[in-house]
């Protein structure tokens, strides 16, 4: 697992990493890669050059981008991190609720408490399914999670993957979104989309708005339902 800590002041940062290390110590089944960040721009800029992790622990007060910043960048790469907010106060809490975080964890912790929350973030990335697919350079396995959208062009389609990755296979959209519907959050747009709304950011009138700028247009033959699906979707991922 692909880890990252983010926490300006250098002592805060040597706790949870020392936590982290004691975790890890009592959990030999799992094998960590940590990254620390002394900055919330050093991360920040790291993830929006392609850099991913299954979890990240990241202090929210910290000078120039606030931690849930950072945190709502990294969610709309990869919804399914697992990502844990650290403060000395409780006055993000609704904040960090919105964004769906895995927890919100008080400073000063304790060794049971940081537990407790990695226990919750390390449960949310084995959580995830993956399926294979035949592409035209080779044999993929991918996270369902991870597909941002699927767009039918001259055959083929195109996958579109949250960091970033095209994947080209030759397939029929009818046929990925019979492998793509049973998973929460997928819907179709006519005869040359699917999109996951979970990288969805609003809908407006007939036009899908994703969080990386990219616009879509709803056939308007759909459009009704496909605003009804988005705010069932929404519903949803508010009672989590």
């Amino acid at each position: 697992m692909q880890i990252a800590i983010c926490d300006n002041i250098q002592n805060e940062l040597e706790t949870i990493r020392a936590a982290l290390d004691t975790y890890a110590k009592a959990h030999s089944e799992l094998h960590f890669d940590i990254d620390e960040y002394a900055a919330a721009i050093d991360i920040l800029n790291a993830v929006e050059k392609g850099k991913t992790y299954n979890i990240a622990l990241l202090d929210i007060c910290m000078p120039g981008v606030l931690g849930t910043d950072v945190g709502e960048k990294m969610l709309a790469k990869c919804p399914d991190i697992g990502i844990v907010f650290l403060s000395t106060s409780d006055e993000y809490a609704v904040t960090v609720f919105a964004l769906n975080a895995t927890h919100y964890l008080l400073k000063p912790f304790s060794q049971e408490q940081f537990n407790e929350a990695l226990n919750r973030a390390v449960k949310k990335t084995e959580d995830r399914d993956f399926f294979s697919l035949v592409c035209v350079d080779g044999m993929y396995r991918v996270c369902v999670t991870e597909i941002v959208s699927v767009e039918s062009q001259n055959r083929y389609l195109l996958l579109n993957l949250s960091f970033g990755e095209l994947l080209k296979l030759r397939m029929k959209l009818s046929q990925m979104f019979e492998k793509l519907r049973e998973y929460f959050g997928f819907v179709k747009l006519g005869a040359s989309y699917v999109m996951n709304l979970a990288f969805v950011r609003k809908i407006s009138g007939n036009t899908l708005e994703m969080f990386n700028g990219v616009k879509i247009s709803i056939p308007r033959r759909s459009s009704e339902e496909v605003q009804k699906i988005y705010m069932d979707f929404c519903r949803k991922e508010a009672l989590k």
